[in-house]
């Protein structure tokens, strides 16, 4: 029996982004039955068979001849998502029939490529399961994939950062703790799309452009939260001198300032949950920038 694969969050970018797919090997087909997955291997070194994701549905055409075919756009803060649901998609092409535009709306579905005679590659995802959502939802999915993808960008810089390459640069990253799907989807990375720090810059100041997004006062944070939060993010890029802020400098600093020390953790603690700083090593924040 064939266990079924991880749904990922990944953003639009990335996502659309990627045009390299992995197809099973016959010894792989033989011994499941002829249900080995295919994987899209993203830039940034996720293999993805199965994907989640959360967004807006800002356009839905039925573009079926002899069958009904629906194609779906869902809008993230990076880019879009095209769902194609068709007749062997009974259930998610019957929701978006009668789907309003726009809406909040989460997917769950298989990456699809599809490769045209001039070499160029599109990607969608064909839909398992959709559901309509609300804002809070579609923030906490930003948030949640934010954070996972500057775990992956981090990691795909500590490989580029140790110069090694095939099967040395595996072994290396799991020895560093990565799980062994990422390690290997670092080097095929690496060897298809020659992916650089110039690459996993842009998709960082996409999450930041996605967390900018996020409206703050809308998702019941008061005005002076809002202030603190915006003093503390100034204060940690004021210390931050490339390796991070103590937490403790971070409270005394504060409170120097005016800052009462349970101010400061209560800031800390929504920043770390909203995704905009993360903690590398205990007792260190650093901004994600």
């Amino acid at each position: 029996m064939v266990e079924r694969e991880i749904s990922y969050r990944l953003f639009a970018k990335e996502f659309n982004d990627s045009t390299f797919n992995i197809h099973p090997k016959s010894e792989q087909l033989n011994q499941s039955e002829g249900r080995a997955p295919n994987f899209l291997v993203t830039p940034a070194g996720l293999m993805v068979n199965r994907l989640f994701v959360v967004g807006v549905v800002t356009e839905i055409d039925n573009i079926g001849t002899e069958n009904d075919l629906w194609r779906a756009r869902v809008v993230d803060p990076t880019g879009a998502f095209i769902v194609y649901a068709g007749q062997y998609q009974p259930e998610a092409a019957v929701f978006l029939s009668t789907l309003e535009v726009p809406s909040y709306v989460s997917v769950v579905g298989k990456a699809r490529t599809f490769e045209p005679e001039d070499g160029s590659v599109f990607v969608s995802i064909r839909p398992e399961e959709m559901n309509v959502v609300d804002a809070s939802i579609r923030d906490r999915w930003i948030v949640d994939t934010a954070e996972l993808t500057l775990d992956r960008i981090n990691t795909f810089s500590d490989a580029l950062s140790s110069g090694l390459k095939g099967s040395k640069l595996n072994e290396y990253l799991i020895k560093g703790g990565a799980p062994e799907s990422l390690a290997e989807g670092i080097v095929l990375a690496f060897d298809y799309y020659h992916t650089g720090e110039g690459y996993l810059q842009g998709l960082k100041t996409a999450l930041r452009d996605s967390l900018k997004s996020i409206d703050l006062t809308c998702s019941g944070v008061s005005a002076f939260e809002v202030g603190n939060q915006e003093f503390i993010l100034g204060l940690m890029e004021e210390m931050d001198v490339g390796k991070g802020v103590d937490y403790g400098k971070l409270i005394e600093t504060a409170r120097f300032r005016g800052m009462s020390e349970n101010a400061v953790e209560i800031v800390v603690r929504s920043l770390l949950s909203n995704g905009q700083c993360y903690e590398p090593k205990i007792g260190i924040l650093k901004m994600v920038s």
